[in-house]
């Protein structure tokens, strides 16, 4: 069977859909011991380096198109080029398939619906970039790929879709963050304490500090986190920064520029963290705060989790159907039930959680489990 796999968003900005799409599709290679499969793997402008090795394997195609301008590659290049493509599988992890594309074979993956859901968090042409190309993959997709039983409820609520229609396929959580995991009792070692130095100097973290981090847009409710922060401040409750990671969305620019310049200076906002840091980020916190209004996963505060920091999370649905019992909820738009979990946060009072429950909890959520229950539907060929 010749899968065809749509990577070109990598080139783009690298959040947690462009992750998806490049962990699912490293796993189904991997799965395929046999290489009874053939693999192509279409990029924009060059081969992420994350699939080099790949290069060298017999039964992997990688294909590179040029183009600059997002809206055009998509739903005009884009579907030139893969009508050129012989394949009977056609896969999208991150972004649905062009409008113009039609083939047998298409599975299109919709990680949640927030241009329904929550249209005042976007600007109103990507709200209805994003409504027609959801449809055109409801529409035109054999199965459709979601991240969380709530996306896929959503689903079938909203458009009537049909429950076999859907793969359920979790986001999953790097060895990485597992791995770090240590024993509180356990001194630092030299090389560690070193290493957490260079991180607080790359990012300019405090010796103590909350940390939120998620991309800085409407949807992460971060107004909301910061203006709790500002008053606890004011009312002399808490007195450690807030660090805010992760690349910059629409409007926090504007939303930060309000904020007093006493605040503002215990407020640091990092930028992109470097996924090799995130384990060190997440684990020097105090705590880690996920306020978000919605989501379709949700993997901030479960590798914040997995690393052993406390975490407080809105109760938002699909927050709560990952991170279970193992964190601490506020309800959306409770700002003084958030600021209340905040001050527990810095005494180390949130939650009671050991390590064995967090790697059981986080167990569920492996990128090989998700890739093999794609691939056990993508046709009667299956990848062992």
């Amino acid at each position: 069977m010749r899968i065809a796999i749509d990577l070109t968003s990598l080139d783009d900005n690298f959040s947690g859909i462009e992750r998806y799409a490049m962990n699912i599709a490293k796993e189904l290679i991997e799965l395929d011991k046999k290489r009874e499969n053939t693999y192509i793997l279409l990029f924009k402008r060059k081969i992420h380096p994350a699939f080099k090795r790949y290069q060298e394997l017999e039964n992997v195609v990688c294909k590179v198109w040029q183009g600059r301008n997002k809206l055009l590659f998509a739903q005009i290049l884009m579907p030139f080029h893969l009508y050129g493509i012989k394949a009977d599988v056609f896969l999208f992890l991150a972004f649905q398939s062009p409008v113009l594309f039609r083939h047998k074979g298409i599975y299109n993956t919709v990680h949640d619906l927030t241009c329904w859901d929550c249209p005042e968090t976007m600007k109103k042409h990507m709200e209805w970039y994003f409504k027609l190309s959801i449809l055109n993959a409801l529409w035109v997709s054999e199965k459709i790929i979601t991240i969380s039983k709530f996306t896929g409820n959503r689903i079938i609520k909203k458009f009537h879709y049909r429950k076999d229609k859907l793969i359920l396929a979790y986001c999953g959580i790097s060895d990485v963050f597992m791995n770090y995991v240590r024993d509180q009792k356990v001194p630092l070692s030299k090389e560690e304490t070193n290493k957490r130095l260079e991180i607080r100097h790359k990012y300019h973290l405090p010796e103590q500090y909350l940390l939120c981090l998620a991309t800085l847009e409407p949807r992460k409710n971060l107004p909301f986190l910061v203006k709790a922060y500002v008053e606890l401040q004011e009312e002399e409750a808490l007195d450690i920064p807030l660090v805010l990671a992760g690349r910059k969305g629409w409007k926090m620019d504007e939303f930060l520029n309000r904020i007093e310049d006493v605040y503002r200076r215990k407020i640091i906002v990092t930028g992109f963290i470097e996924d090799e840091d995130l384990p060190y980020v997440y684990h020097m916190a105090d705590c880690f705060i996920f306020p978000s209004i919605y989501e379709g996963f949700g993997m901030p505060p479960l590798e914040a989790l997995a690393v052993g920091t406390m975490v407080i999370s809105s109760d938002a649905l699909s927050l709560k159907e990952v991170l279970g019992g193992a964190a601490s909820y506020f309800h959306l738009g409770n700002k003084q039930m958030l600021k209340e979990k905040m001050r527990m946060g810095i005494r180390q009072e949130v939650g009671d959680v050991t390590v064995e429950e967090i790697r059981k909890r986080i167990g569920m959520f492996q990128w090989e489990i998700s890739a093999k229950k794609i691939a056990q539907k993508l046709g009667r060929k299956r990848v062992r």
